[in-house]
């Protein structure tokens, strides 16, 4: 006897196969699918330190950082890797019973039991390798310690103060003339506030608006100061 397969069936079992040849793509050419580390070849100490990391996105950080186990890193880029790393906006999630934020380029959605001593950092889209750039950035950084609640280490800034930031942004608005300012700043600084939309464009912006609205800011002192405040790793 023979047997036919009706068509509907052979196209649905078509789709599915190229749906799984498209995950399987994905996943092979994403550098920062999360994976377990190589644990046969792994330094001991590495792996301590990696399993101390209370994300994923920190974990994947460390990961290429330590060329996956085989070499030390800096103990100051472990407590960056330590930190809330996102490129969601909505920081207010964190500050419930239950705290969570979106993910990134560099990793999956994080949750926690508690944020105690855990800041929003910087790494969203990219790995920081050294520190000599961010150290330079922290000095200049100094320079507006007169403005209240400007992060002065924005890979390390206190939810608390990312969320000041944001609702700031979200109700103030320029007039004509400082938004002129603020499309120059733009214009100069390429980039923006930040490389994407995250929590820390939002604060920049809302910074931004500050600098202007309060202190006189011209565009180039603006973009100077998202210059500096850069937390992308990239």
């Amino acid at each position: 006897m023979k047997m036919e397969i009706p068509v509907k069936y052979l196209a649905t079992g078509g789709l599915s196969a190229v749906a799984i040849i498209f995950l399987i793509f994905i996943a092979y050419h994403d550098p920062f699918v999360s994976e377990s580390p190589p644990i046969h070849t792994a330094n001991s100490q590495l792996l301590g330190i990696y399993n101390s990391i209370p994300t994923q996105t920190g974990k994947n950080i460390f990961l290429v950082q330590s060329e996956k186990l085989t070499k030390s890193v800096d103990p100051e880029l472990v407590d960056l890797d330590s930190q809330i790393i996102s490129c969601s906006a909505n920081v207010g999630d964190l500050l419930t019973s239950s705290p969570n934020i979106g993910g990134s380029c560099t990793g999956p959605n994080v949750h926690l039991d508690n944020i105690a001593g855990k800041y929003l950092g910087g790494q969203c889209c990219g790995v920081l390798k050294n520190t000599t750039e961010y150290h330079e950035h922290l000095e200049k950084l100094k320079q507006y310690s007169n403005m209240p609640d400007i992060p002065l280490n924005p890979y390390k800034t206190s939810v608390d103060v990312a969320k000041k930031w944001i609702d700031y942004n979200n109700r103030t608005k320029l007039n004509t003339s400082e938004q002129i300012v603020y499309n120059q700043a733009m214009k100069i600084s390429g980039e923006g506030p930040c490389c994407c939309h995250c929590w820390h464009y939002y604060v920049n912006e809302g910074i931004a608006k500050k600098m202007i609205h309060d202190y006189g800011y011209n565009a180039q002192q603006v973009s100077d100061f998202w210059g500096v405040s850069d937390i992308c790793a990239i």
